[in-house]
């Protein structure tokens, strides 16, 4: 699985939560149970015996889709099933590894083999550190005594993505993972932290079923002037096959699954958005080869090539986006007044300094990332 190729590339990054060790390596981008997986093969330019760091894998629906757009299901014979809700944020996979002597605990995002503690759109290491801090020893003692690493969505209005959140930033415990890909749903983590919130149990999985959960979702779902959303980005389904495999499946409501399945020769305008906001978890620059890259997981080649110039413009969107944050938080800071403390002075200092139509997103950006 790890031989060089565009899917699988070398890395070598200090971890920033053992600053001592720089760790080499492989990760992988394969859209499967290894998406995001780490072989690690060095520590400080030293050989250690080679460490698969498994991570959170690539989820699937349940289904194929024919030609006419039915869809044929394909669940396998289930014990049982339980239902969360699908978070909207940043995968955070807390994993460990060890030099031969010592163990050492750190932090991943899903194309990295860390945090990225100096990002220049989002500092997640500091976001993560943050939501964390008075959970930290009780993670690590859940990982040992699960013998797993542990999957989180870090989400919230800080750090935004295609559905909106009204807490400004929380993480939730979505399941385990062990180092031989054997996946633990969150029921079966008996500890006090935050979880994915628990929609249903069923006993068997079915298309009725399935339909149901998504029609309830796209019925609470409401969408926004900016393209964004309210509501529940989806759910995901643990099924305990008869051999007491969990598999993992995801359902999403009809509106956002369109966006994912987009019709004809192109690809959602909201897609590639997604995709770009998603990319500044793993890279400062965006690029139009390393969105394509990412697209090409979910797309076909030749979709994704006719997109070239959408893919620009939505970089262009991104871009500009970040620009705008980047100039409301360095005029609020330049104005030494804590909004909570004098709203109307900061927002008539503001308001000199900004267009009247966009002042309700300087007051959203800097109550958000302020």
């Amino acid at each position: 699985m790890f031989e060089i190729t565009r899917e699988v590339s070398e890395f070598c990054s200090v971890d920033p939560y053992n600053s001592q060790n720089e760790v080499s390596g492989f990760i992988s981008r394969k859209p499967n149970e290894y998406y995001g997986a780490l072989l690690i093969t060095h520590i400080n330019g030293n050989k250690v015996p080679d460490q698969l760091i498994m991570g959170t894998p690539k989820m699937h629906y349940p289904f194929t889709t024919t030609q006419t757009g039915e869809h044929k299901y394909l669940f396998p014979v289930a014990q049982d099933v339980e239902v969360y809700e699908k978070l909207d944020g940043t995968n955070i996979l807390v994993n460990s590894y060890t030099d031969g002597e010592d163990v050492f605990y750190t932090c991943k995002t899903r194309l990295m083999p860390f945090v990225n503690a100096g990002s220049k759109w989002g500092n997640f290491y500091a976001m993560w550190n943050e939501v964390t801090e008075d959970y930290i020893g009780h993670i690590h003692n859940v990982m040992d005594k699960y013998q797993c690493n542990l999957s989180f969505e870090l989400y919230g209005a800080r750090n935004p993505h295609l559905v909106l959140y009204d807490v400004s930033l929380a993480f939730a415990l979505l399941f385990g993972v062990t180092n031989t890909g054997r996946i633990i749903s969150p029921a079966l983590l008996d500890c006090k932290l935050p979880k994915a919130r628990l929609i249903t149990g069923i006993d068997k999985a079915t298309s009725d079923l399935y339909e149901a959960n998504q029609k309830q979702m796209q019925s609470d779902l409401r969408k926004m002037d900016d393209n964004t959303y309210r509501g529940s980005e989806g759910s995901v389904w643990y099924l305990r096959t008869v051999n007491n495999r969990t598999m993992q499946y995801k359902c999403k409501p009809e509106s956002i699954e369109a966006i994912h399945f987009s019709q004809g020769k192109g690809i959602s305008r909201n897609v590639i958005l997604a995709t770009c906001w998603n990319a500044l978890e793993n890279t400062d620059v965006l690029t139009v080869e390393f969105i394509k890259q990412l697209l090409v997981e979910e797309f076909d080649g030749n979709k994704v090539e006719a997109n070239h110039f959408l893919i620009e413009n939505c970089i262009q969107t991104v871009t500009n986006e970040l620009a705008f944050r980047d100039k409301v938080l360095s005029e609020y800071k330049s104005i030494g007044i804590n909004i909570n403390l004098d709203k109307i002075t900061v927002m008539r200092a503001m308001s000199e300094k900004f267009e009247k139509k966009q002042m309700s997103k300087v007051y959203s950006t800097i109550v958000n990332w302020g």
